[in-house]
């Protein structure tokens, strides 16, 4: 009975409103780690700014991009096919399947209304599910029902197949042969198939080689490539590549030179793989490549995840290899002169190399029609004098660019603002995506502040400033809003005496804060409402042991100068951020106000309830080592003087 109580007892203690794993919070992304925000407007060549950090995916687009190949319109279907809508339903089996849909038509023939092209391969210590009955199988099976309905023998063969397909997912039945003499071919076509789907691939490579050999069967052509295909599901890619090599070199087997080539891309993946990642590096950056771009892209991106070193010869893969891994020395730029290797040796260079005069002038030369632009010239800025920069910066955000680059340049040009009005215009940005257990492309109408700009506001701008940014009308309002807020629990926690309605009333408000957070902030919007991920009452700024999303950047960050600062300013934001280091966390800083209150005026009516809030402060609320002992306090000075209130009653419990 005592486990069953104490069972109930920690159900009960969970807030509802918490999930059941997680939590996985939203955070503003101000520029995408992995993709562009728009990748469909990156496949037309609209790149903004490139990052090294992007998939390889986008990697193999932005390097035909630069080099002058770009994507025509077959090809960019092929990289990155029209996405189905969110809202839209998968259509039934029975409709989307065109094998269905032939059957279903066939009168006199019993519906069926899906087909599992899966098979699960279970033993011990193992287990794989795979398609195995792929959407060519279906379309031809349509296509074949249309020819076999003229000869009158449609559900005999309908029966057949369906056994065929049945084998797909389970079982190993095959349909029996047949005495019809106008299905004799036909039924040899579909004994082979059931083997084949049936894991039977010796017998069922007998039997394709057996109807290859037949020239009066209608599969004879393809069952060659078929035979071949029954040594890869085997496993044994060498002989597979021998006899695919020799389908795809026989003019007689023209139709199925394609299929061929694409299967021995396949197996050489498999067999030569430095061999074909060369291979692959150089298709890549061929043009009208749509009939082979989408696998190709798919193949040299397994190869390249499995760090195989290609031949040399392949200048895809050394850029893409120079460029994620922090760019190209200048040497590489002066021997190929081309603008992905301007790209790289921009991303490398730093403001003292020697070569910088000579980088910037080829950036120069880059015009503005060039997918590249935008690009080289945000490279530039990082290089150039502060002043040039500066033009370079407000010319280039004054054009259009993708929102992510956007974002990207305002950051740049705040860190080179002239005053703190002109840190404050570039201050805030527009979130293009949204972080929660993936990363997803948002339309957001409102600007917030990166972590950059918080980081500055919170540690290296004096109290003074802050208000005049609050006051001023630089900021957007939600911003400004948000600063009051700070600004309010800063001045009260540096008061030598806090005014104690100032310090109920936060006692009452878990989302104030004395400090800024970046993107979304907080989760639960209103700030005298809980929140249900203890984002309540917040930690101090030195020892903070919770993360609520990465919003509080700044306690991973240096205290840095901020050259559009006066020194004087400079010191003060020292000190008073030194202040808010040395201080407690909320909790523990609002329970020693209430307790030293509620000595100093014991029969003031606020008291058992600051006394309450204070708990609830130390349960909900950010905790350290001394946050306990306070709780203890309250809670029993509570029950001692003020046994009778409601407050007392509300308060059952103390929280170590």
């Amino acid at each position: 009975m005592a486990l069953r109580l104490l069972i109930v007892i920690l159900i009960l203690a969970v807030p509802l409103e918490l999930p059941g794993c997680g939590p996985f919070l939203p955070q503003a992304l101000f520029h995408m780690p992995r993709q562009p925000e728009a990748p469909a407007d990156f496949a037309r060549g609209q790149l903004g700014i490139l990052q090294p950090t992007y998939d390889r995916v986008y990697q193999v687009v932005a390097y035909r991009y630069l080099a002058g190949v770009g994507l025509n319109g077959a090809e960019q279907q092929a990289v990155f096919p029209a996405p189905q809508p969110a809202d839209s339903a998968p259509a039934p089996a029975a409709i989307s399947n065109p094998w269905l849909l032939a059957r279903n038509q066939v009168g006199g023939i019993q519906r069926l209304n899906g087909v599992d092209p899966n098979r699960v391969t279970q033993r011990p210590a193992y287990f794989n599910i795979y398609l195995n009955c792929n959407e060519d199988a279906f379309r031809t099976a349509a296509a074949t029902l249309q020819r076999i309905r003229s000869t009158g023998h449609a559900a005999e063969w309908i029966a057949a197949q369906d056994t065929v397909f049945a084998d797909c997912s389970k079982g190993a039945d095959i349909p029996p042969p047949t005495a019809d003499p106008q299905l004799r071919a036909d039924r040899a076509y579909q004994i082979a198939s059931a083997k084949f789907y049936s894991e039977q691939y010796d017998a069922a490579r007998q039997d394709f080689q057996s109807i290859a050999a037949d020239s009066s069967s209608p599969w004879s052509g393809v069952a060659p490539y078929l035979a071949a295909r029954c040594l890869i599901r085997d496993g044994r890619f060498a002989r597979a590549e021998t006899e695919l090599q020799e389908i795809a070199a026989d003019p007689a087997m023209a139709r199925w030179h394609a299929p061929a080539n694409g299967l021995l891309g396949y197996v050489r993946t498999r067999l030569h793989p430095a061999q074909r990642m060369h291979e692959l590096g150089l298709a890549l950056v061929k043009p009208d490549s749509e009939t082979t771009i989408g696998q190709d892209l798919i193949d040299y991106r397994v190869l390249f995840d499995q760090d195989i070193k290609p031949q040399s010869g392949d200048e895809l893969t050394d850029w893409i290899r120079i460029f994620q891994a922090g760019g190209a020395p200048v040497a590489s730029w002066r021997e190929h002169r081309t603008l992905p290797w301007l790209v790289a040796a921009l991303q490398a260079a730093t403001p003292r190399d020697a070569a910088v005069p000579e980088l910037l002038a080829a950036a120069r030369a880059v015009k503005p029609d060039s997918p590249g632009y935008v690009t080289v010239n945000y490279r530039s800025v990082r290089l150039m004098p502060p002043d040039d920069a500066r033009a370079l910066a407000d010319r280039l955000l004054a054009g259009d660019m993708p929102a992510s680059a956007r974002n990207q340049f305002r950051a740049e040009r705040m860190r080179l603002a002239r005053d703190f009005d002109d840190f404050l215009r570039y201050a805030p940005r527009r979130p293009v995506a949204s972080s929660t257990y993936d990363v997803q492309p948002v339309d957001q109408k409102q600007d917030y502040l990166d972590a950059d700009a918080t980081d500055i506001l919170n540690r290296d701008v004096p109290l003074a400033l802050l208000k005049q940014a609050a006051a001023g009308n630089v900021l957007p309002d939600p911003i400004r809003q948000e600063l009051r807020h700070a600004i309010s629990v800063r001045e009260l926690v540096f008061s030598k005496a806090p005014d104690f309605d100032q310090v109920f009333s936060l006692l009452k408000t878990p989302g104030l804060r004395p400090y800024l957070d970046a993107g979304y902030g907080r989760f639960t919007a209103e700030l005298d409402k809980l929140d249900p991920y203890h984002d309540n009452w917040w930690c101090s700024p030195n020892a903070l042991n919770v993360d609520y999303g990465n919003t509080r950047s700044f306690l991973s960050s240096d205290p840095t100068s901020q050259p559009f600062l006066e020194a004087a300013d400079r010191d003060q934001a020292a000190a008073e951020w030194k202040k808010l280091q040395a201080m407690a966390s909320a909790p523990d800083w609002l329970a020693a106000q209430a307790l030293a209150f509620a000595r100093a005026h014991p029969q003031d009516p606020r008291v058992p309830e600051a006394l309450y809030l204070v708990v609830r402060a130390t349960r909900f609320g950010c905790t350290d080592a001394h946050t306990g002992d306070f709780s203890h306090r309250a809670f029993d000075l509570l029950h001692q003087k003020y046994p009778t209130t409601e407050w007392a009653k509300k308060t059952p419990y103390w929280f170590n």
